[in-house]
């Protein structure tokens, strides 16, 4: 039977002072295109080339474009640290400092996550330091909720907002206002404060739907980090031994199953038990 497991969601101390885990999120500003179709002029903000399909039947042509996307401001805390971190491109040193904050930031990470990281914020980061140049920060593993959560479950609204209030932990604190961005790069000090609270809040949300989901979710490992071999992935926990349970199964072979009590994540030892067979399936 499987072990009962009421989960401390939290990382272990000793895996959150040796892995540097990443919670971010960025905020983008659409772009802007001018497009004559029909004898007509038509203009204003996109975030997607096909977004004007039903105006003008066809994507807007990069000829077309008279300003791209751009990210214009972004918050991160490090898992464990009080302080939630932001930066901006109204602040000194514009939008190329913000980008190289941007930069530190993802190259101090031993792992990064965020919901839609993967697909969304990391590569949009990752065009701006191409844009200007720059040579790769250190490589860092993606943690991304979203992908996670449509990968585990079947819930028919997987974005942030939903899923945190579905599953009852810290939820987003606003929505989205492009017009409060414009006005915030414009220099709206009311605007610039209204975007960093909303930016932050989707830190704190990220957050905690990251330890709701901290069982079920891929981890890169932590004791590669924390140096204890003995170790749940997931969370660093190393009080193992009084919590076998049950034997895993691969194809091929069998090893010792475990549950972690602090997370409730299922994990295997290196061991096999035995060859329990001595034949192979044809495939």
């Amino acid at each position: 039977m499987a072990l009962t497991v009421k989960p401390k969601t939290t990382i272990k101390k000793k895996a959150l002072n040796s892995a540097r885990i990443l919670v971010a999120d960025i905020e983008r500003l659409p772009g802007y295109a001018k497009v004559q179709h029909r004898g007509l002029t038509v203009e204003g903000p996109w975030w997607d080339l096909g977004g004007w399909k039903h105006v003008i039947g066809r994507r807007i042509h990069p000829d077309d474009v008279v300003t791209w996307p751009r990210t214009i401001c972004a918050a991160g805390r490090f898992y464990g640290d009080r302080e939630t971190m932001f930066a901006a491109e109204w602040e000194p040193g514009g939008h190329e400092q913000f980008m190289r904050t941007m930069w530190e930031w993802v190259n101090e990470s031993d792992a990064i996550t965020g919901h839609n990281m993967k697909r969304f914020d990391l590569p949009m980061l990752m065009g701006g330091f191409i844009e200007y140049g720059w040579t790769p920060p250190s490589p860092v593993q993606v943690i991304d909720t979203l992908t996670e959560a449509r990968r585990i479950a079947g819930w028919e609204s997987n974005t942030l907002d939903s899923l945190c209030k579905r599953l009852g932990v810290k939820a987003k604190s606003d929505k989205y206002d492009s017009a409060v961005a414009q006005a915030a790069v414009d220099g709206d000090v009311k605007a610039q404060k209204k975007l960093r609270a909303y930016n932050i809040g989707d830190v704190a949300a990220s957050t905690a739907l990251y330890d709701r989901l901290r069982g079920y979710i891929k981890h890169p490992h932590l004791g590669q980090f924390t140096g204890d071999v003995w170790s749940c992935g997931n969370c660093g926990e190393t009080d193992l031994s009084n919590h076998r349970d049950g034997e895993a199964h691969t194809y091929l072979q069998k090893y010792r199953r475990y549950q972690c009590p602090r997370c409730g994540a299922w994990m295997r030892g290196n061991t096999k038990l035995q060859d329990p067979v001595q034949t192979r399936p044809i495939r």
